[in-house]
């Protein structure tokens, strides 16, 4: 632990006499500070488990103990040499001070588990036969989970048309070795069956799953292990040439669950890979011809796998490849939306947006796309890198005929490497968001003049800066793992479309995306809103993908960010409840502000006391109805309702006195003559279901 932060925990402990320690699952723990002279015994968590708040208290006569729970499991744990009593307020403050703490643990174990893959796939792709494949998949497999474990990989025989065990690693009994699992049949069968990774946490997804496996294969699975301390579980399908070849499933030991979306994805990612050793393994015990080719196969790998440990970025593996390939190569990043490398023109022609729209149409496993390449002597090749079902880039090759298997070899190789660096780029993003979301709260919330002129004199804002902010939502509804790769794509057009300062800050959490927007000099008013309005509509076009959005006003002053921050976040709330995806400045609602958040039920009751008395019997026409609608929306002209209605303007003046006298109410009475007016308005404005009073 930096000196920096050992000091801010000193001064906030009142006293240097403490131990700081760090877990992911509860129960392992690793020192990070200790006060030399101090007890090195690790923290003992054995109840209440998992914690969602931080929570603190003696745990001798002499000692006190603190726990601070984070996300993914971890919490980290704090022992002062003293009996001291800690408010809820010094616990989230002491969380504060060890959020980097955390984030670098975090950081740390996911370069563990990317280099445990790298390592493991290098393992694996060194053996040839089939059978020592198998054995080796699952111990690499347990190495990449951090959770204590226990593992079985099944392979289909197509002789028996059923699944059976090829390895255990655990405490598995000899009876699971005599199972047959028919596709579709429990949770392996219908893994199998599904080709999709499965996370089983509650017991309603786990007996959806195993309710219709035969009475043989249940007895001997019990018999096998009685799984009183499996809390969850993850079945993962490995596929060779787009079909279901094998299964692996882990049981995670322990008492609560640990397994997640991120396990879930890390071995998707494994699964993927392993894809390619079966592949291979199949290919040398079938044809033993092609050795040469699986030897540059295995030199083509640990090529690409060295540029990605040494951290090369993409474009050094983009490079490789296409001297691998001896063809013309280039990647499309939508990430970051870039070409690699830039000056592939005959590539750019395609655009992103192109690419984007070719990926939806195509179905798995058919993702390799050959199509004419511009004249009569080439071929274009075009191959997604695609994760979690969303498209993350784009490989594009120029040849003279179909690619041949080295080649073809050579693509898929590198779309693993690719998929890894950008799943570890989001990764990256992800954290980069929370620490940018947590300086914009500061920045908005900050009370102070002069610490909040230092904090915005970090992203260039001084006090005749004029600034806004905007938020976007994703209108529809959609993976959540999907919304991270969108909502960068998102960032990165925007900052492509407007001037680099425009939007000094900007991050994405969960389906929402937040933008401080700041006036370039030379701006005139208004047209940071219509630039950023025009890029919007740009990128929802190009994406085919709505969003709702709204922006405050353009403002100076310490009290700018969060004002406009509540504008935009009215405006936002404005068109959710319209329903009608698109931009809408905060200043452009109107009246309309009063009712943003009013309850659907209280305004179309409003409309109701109106339009309801007025309500013909079925089958006449609305003449009441009308004439109120026609007399509001002429400004209480009594000739232009007249006019605009076909009638004599003494019919006009019988209507008027009839609605009156139904609804108690004179159009000379300036609150009944408001009241009036208010609800033809709604009726007007509202969406359908709301403002209509007509059945």
């Amino acid at each position: 632990m930096q000196a920096f932060f050992v000091e801010l925990l000193e001064r906030h402990l009142e006293t240097p006499e403490f131990a700081v320690w760090i877990s992911r699952n509860w129960t392992d723990w690793t020192e990070i500070y200790r006060r030399e002279g101090f007890p090195a015994a690790p923290p003992l968590l054995a109840s209440g488990l998992p914690l969602r708040s931080a929570q603190s208290g003696r745990e001798s006569d002499e000692y006190t103990l603190a726990y601070l729970p984070y996300e993914h499991n971890v919490c980290v744990a704090i022992r002062v040499f003293r009996v001291q009593g800690l408010s809820e307020a010094e616990l989230n403050i002491l969380s504060s001070l060890l959020y980097p703490s955390y984030t670098e643990f975090m950081a740390a174990a996911h370069e563990q588990a990317l280099q445990t893959m790298m390592n493991s796939f290098r393992d694996v792709t060194q053996l040839l036969d089939l059978d020592d494949v198998l054995e080796r998949i699952l111990a690499s497999a347990l190495e990449v989970i951090p959770y204590e474990s226990i593992g079985v990989l099944w392979s289909y025989d197509p002789a028996i048309d059923a699944l059976k065990v090829k390895a255990r690693a655990g405490e598995m009994g000899e009876d699971m070795l005599k199972m047959r699992m028919k596709p579709g049949e429990g949770i392996i069968g219908k893994t199998f069956v599904r080709g999709e990774p499965r996370l089983y946490d509650t017991m309603r997804i786990l007996e959806e799953d195993i309710g219709n496996m035969s009475r043989e294969n249940r007895l001997h699975l019990y018999n096998a292990y009685h799984f009183e301390n499996i809390c969850s579980i993850i079945s993962v399908p490995i596929k060779v040439e787009g079909q279901s070849e094998c299964v692996l499933i882990f049981y995670q030991k322990g008492r609560i669950p640990l397994f997640g979306e991120a396990e879930v994805r890390l071995l998707q990612s494994f699964a993927d890979q392993v894809s390619i050793t079966i592949t291979n393994a199949k290919l040398y015990a079938h044809l033993s011809a092609q050795n040469e080719a699986l030897i540059r196969r295995d030199e083509i790998h640990s090529t690409l796998m060295k540029l990605s440990l040494q951290n090369k970025g993409v474009g050094s593996i983009v490079g490789e490849m296409a001297r691998i390939t001896g063809l013309p190569l280039t990647f499309g990043d939508f990430i970051d939306r870039q070409w690699h490398p830039r000056s592939a023109e005959w590539a750019q022609e395609w655009g992103m947006e192109r690419l984007v729209k070719l990926y939806q149409s195509l179905q798995p496993p058919d993702y390799l796309t050959t199509v004419d390449g511009g004249d009569e002597a080439h071929l274009l090749h075009l191959y997604p890198i695609a994760s979690a079902r969303q498209c993350l880039g784009y490989l594009l090759v120029r040849a003279e005929e179909n690619l041949t298997p080295l080649q073809l070899m050579a693509l898929e190789q590198g779309s693993s490497i690719l998929a890894l660096e950008l799943m570890r780029k989001q990764s990256l993003a992800e954290l980069y968001f929370k620490k940018t979301q947590q300086f914009f709260n500061d920045l908005r919330l900050s009370k102070d003049s002069a610490e909040y002129w230092e904090r915005a004199g970090e992203i260039g804002i001084v006090p005749a800066t004029r600034i806004a902010v905007g938020l976007l939502e994703f209108a529809e509804p959609g993976d959540p793992s999907a919304f991270g790769a969108l909502s960068l794509q998102l960032i990165s057009f925007l900052r492509d479309n407007m001037a680099q300062q425009a939007i000094p800050l900007a991050f994405a959490s969960e389906r929402r995306t937040t933008l401080l927007l700041m006036t370039p000099e030379g701006y005139k008013p208004g047209e940071l809103e219509r630039k950023f309005t025009a890029g919007l509509t740009d990128w929802e076009r190009k994406a085919g993908i709505a969003l709702f959005g709204g922006i405050g006003s353009v403002r100076t002053g310490v009290d700018a960010v969060n004002t406009s921050y509540q504008e935009a976040d009215k405006a936002l709330a404005y068109q959710k409840t319209r329903g009608k995806a698109g931009l809408i400045r905060y200043a452009d609602i109107g009246v309309n502000r009063l009712f943003i958040r009013q309850p659907a039920e209280d305004l179309a009751a409003f409309i109701a006391e109106i339009f309801e008395p007025l309500r013909p019997a079925k089958g006449a026409a609305a003449v009441l109805e009308d004439t109120l609608t026609a007399y509001m929306a002429s400004g209480g002209s009594a000739a232009q309702t007249a006019a605009a209605l076909h009638i004599h303007i003494n019919t006009l003046y019988q209507r008027i006195h009839r609605i009156e006298e139904i609804l108690g109410m004179s159009f000379g009475n300036q609150e009944h003559l408001l009241h009036l007016q208010l609800a033809c308005y709604l009726r007007q404005t509202l969406p359908k279901e709301t403002g209509q009073a007509r059945e």
